[in-house]
């Protein structure tokens, strides 16, 4: 059985993810690959040297071809990117993607070697016509956000906050989807959240797959607890001081809710708070809150010992489905502070893994934050490293999917 995970790019969230489960297969002997447009791993598990993704200069006819395509000729992917471009700067939303791709994907080797097709996010280099219609391979799709059963969206908030600015071309993409997808004839879908995977089973697009439940997995040779105090004199923070620690690629992101925490901070001027902040972006500069930005992070090592320096890690988002850095935070032994939403509220368990804020709003984490201050000493790193354990094993993960690898091709 050769497995082929396809993902967008091996870096951010979904990457990662997509890259463990990569691991834990092989791990389990199973003949496992990865594609993506930065990172591309064979069925001996191997990195190797991969053109397909490289720009190719059109040649002289190509570009004719093309310009006369666009003017008179104009396919429907050059005319949905023209309407998308047309309101790209009316929209307020993280992003908005087309399910359109210049890429023959059915064409890769590794797809065509393939027994198993595992697509995770797959924006921009999935041409969902031409690949549903040319691969007739088995197809395990692991749902890392909404975007799959929406249409120009990944989230149903935005969907919602761009209603009048988008409905028209939203509505055209799902059914784009849709066609495309009915011409899957074996899937199954794959949600790490119990929430997504309620969502995915009212939507009707995938109505002909079987769907199910498995959490993302973790490797806890890297996360884990270790020393902090000495972990903080290096950035000549006290041991005895309140640590939160925020983590996002990028600060700015609405939906991560950096903005709900800087309020609730503000409400929290008698309490002595110490803030890391990792991600891309500027951390605005306020005299009454000490707050350390440590910029963008990529290595897992480095990660791990930012969350060993926290009390707490703080997680705001407004939509989430099982953040990595939850999983990560917990198998160091840290207690989470966050919103009761999607994956969050599945595993935020109050006394035991953290606290969730009784509503979305800054005074409301403001409340967590202080009833998580009074109460740290009940939170154990042990007992927080094994829920962890229990939930986000890899070999746990690899026997659930081997299962449904094992009954796509049976």
């Amino acid at each position: 059985m050769k497995v082929l995970h396809i993902i967008t790019s091996s870096r951010g969230g979904a990457g990662i993810a997509a890259l463990r489960l990569h691991e834990a297969l092989c791990e389990s002997g199973v003949s496992s690959a990865y594609l993506s447009v930065n990172r591309t791993i064979n069925f001996e598990n191997k990195t190797i040297a991969d053109s397909f993704f490289n720009y190719q200069k059109p040649s002289f006819f190509e570009k004719i071809k093309t310009k006369f395509q666009h003017y008179f000729l104009a396919t429907l992917f050059q005319k949905t990117t023209k309407r998308l471009n047309l309101i790209k700067q009316d929209l307020h939303c993280e992003i908005a993607t087309l399910p359109f791709s210049d890429y023959k994907l059915h064409e890769h080797p590794l797809v065509q070697e393939a027994d198993i097709i595992n697509l995770h996010w797959v924006a921009g280099i999935l041409d969902y016509s031409t690949f549903f219609e040319n691969c007739n391979k088995p197809i395990v799709w692991t749902f890392h956000d909404m975007n799959p059963f929406q249409g120009l969206f990944h989230y149903k908030n935005d969907e919602v906050a761009n209603a009048k600015t988008a409905s028209k071309l939203d509505d055209e993409i799902k059914l784009v989807k849709a066609k495309a997808i009915q011409k899957i004839q074996k899937g199954v879908v794959v949600t790490p959240s119990k929430w997504m995977l309620v969502a995915a089973r009212e939507s009707k697009v995938f109505s002909h797959f079987t769907k199910t439940h498995i959490p993302n997995a973790i490797d806890f040779t890297v996360f884990c607890p270790q020393d902090k105090t000495s972990l903080r004199a290096k950035h000549h923070i006290a041991p005895n001081d309140f640590v939160l620690l925020f983590v996002a690629e990028d600060v700015s992101n609405i939906r991560k809710g950096f903005y709900l925490l800087q309020e609730a901070l503000v409400n929290l001027k008698k309490t002595p708070i110490t803030v890391l902040a990792i991600g891309k972006g500027v951390i605005p500069v306020n005299e009454n809150i000490k707050i350390i930005s440590l910029g963008e992070i990529s290595s897992p090592v480095a990660m791990a010992a930012c969350y060993a320096m926290a009390d707490a890690f703080v997680l705001p988002s407004l939509e989430d489905n099982l953040p990595n850095v939850m999983l990560e935070a917990f198998a160091c032994g840290i207690p989470l502070i966050g919103f009761s939403i999607g994956g969050i509220a599945e595993h935020t368990k109050i006394g035991f893994t953290g606290v969730l804020a009784n509503e979305i709003s800054s005074l409301s984490l403001a409340e967590a934050i202080a009833t998580f201050y009074k109460t740290k000493e009940n939170y154990k790193s042990g007992v927080i490293v094994q829920y962890a354990k229990d939930h986000f094993n890899k070999k746990q993960q690899a026997k659930a999917y081997i299962e449904i690898y094992n009954g796509l091709l049976g």
